[in-house]
């Protein structure tokens, strides 16, 4: 049979060194808060010498996540919570919040999306739907009756507590109508300053069990000063 001419003329097949793939970056590590050599002093007052408060406190907090100060009183557990929204003002270029500086942040802004709830909670005279409503003149935030009652159920409540006389609640639910209403500004960050040292252990027990909720719900990053054992279990 006939064979097909062979084309001696075609260039002999050159081997084929094959290109490296390129290994994927590593995850970014984007820490929503990143305190970095932090040191603080009260200055001197009243012929009381300056104070040292925090020295070279170097801490980041991730996304969604949870962290817990404990130490003696006076250590400055506070007073490093505070740093996170400017309540005490921090040296420029030491406390970072979602990558910005928060000294060129507008403290307002930065106290809606870190919000604090404090040691004692504090309720304002009339029914809890009052307390809830009670903003700052410049907010403009969705006070609706169905909004409030939704965020009294995200703290464990009922919504047949907006009619509520805030006075009579107990300790527990007075603190975790503090929560709901620090929650109406849709915060990114909750920073928690001995929330539940005032309650009793089944309260205290339920303020833990809201914060946690919370934070698994809606990926609240969490920052607590705490030495009660029931938030630290869940806070870790």
């Amino acid at each position: 049979a006939d064979r097909p001419p062979i084309d001696r003329g075609a260039p002999a097949l050159q081997s084929v060194t094959p290109m490296p793939i390129a290994a994927p970056p590593p995850p970014v590590h984007d820490p929503v808060f990143r305190v970095s050599r932090l040191s603080l002093a009260f200055p001197a007052t009243n012929g009381q010498p300056a104070r040292e408060v925090l020295r070279d406190v170097s801490v980041e907090v991730p996304r969604g996540g949870a962290l817990t100060f404990v130490g003696p009183s006076g250590a400055g557990k506070s007073t490093l919570l505070r740093c996170l929204n400017r309540l005490e003002e921090p040296p420029p270029g030491t406390v970072s919040f979602e990558g910005r500086d928060v000294t060129a942040l507008d403290p307002l802004d930065l106290r809606r999306r870190v919000a604090l709830v404090m040691q004692a909670p504090v309720v304002f005279e009339g029914t809890v739907r009052d307390n809830l409503c009670t903003q700052p003149r410049a907010a403009t935030l969705d006070l609706s009756d169905a909004r409030l009652g939704a965020l009294l159920e995200e703290v464990g409540l009922e919504r047949a507590f907006l009619d509520r006389d805030a006075a009579l609640l107990s300790g527990g639910e007075k603190q975790r109508v503090t929560v709901a209403r620090a929650l109406l500004g849709d915060p990114q960050a909750l920073l928690l300053d001995e929330p539940t040292s005032a309650l009793d252990p089944p309260n205290a027990a339920l303020v833990a069990e809201a914060v946690e909720r919370l934070r698994r719900s809606r990926g609240l990053t969490v920052v607590a000063v705490t030495h009660q054992a029931e938030l630290l279990r869940r806070l870790g």
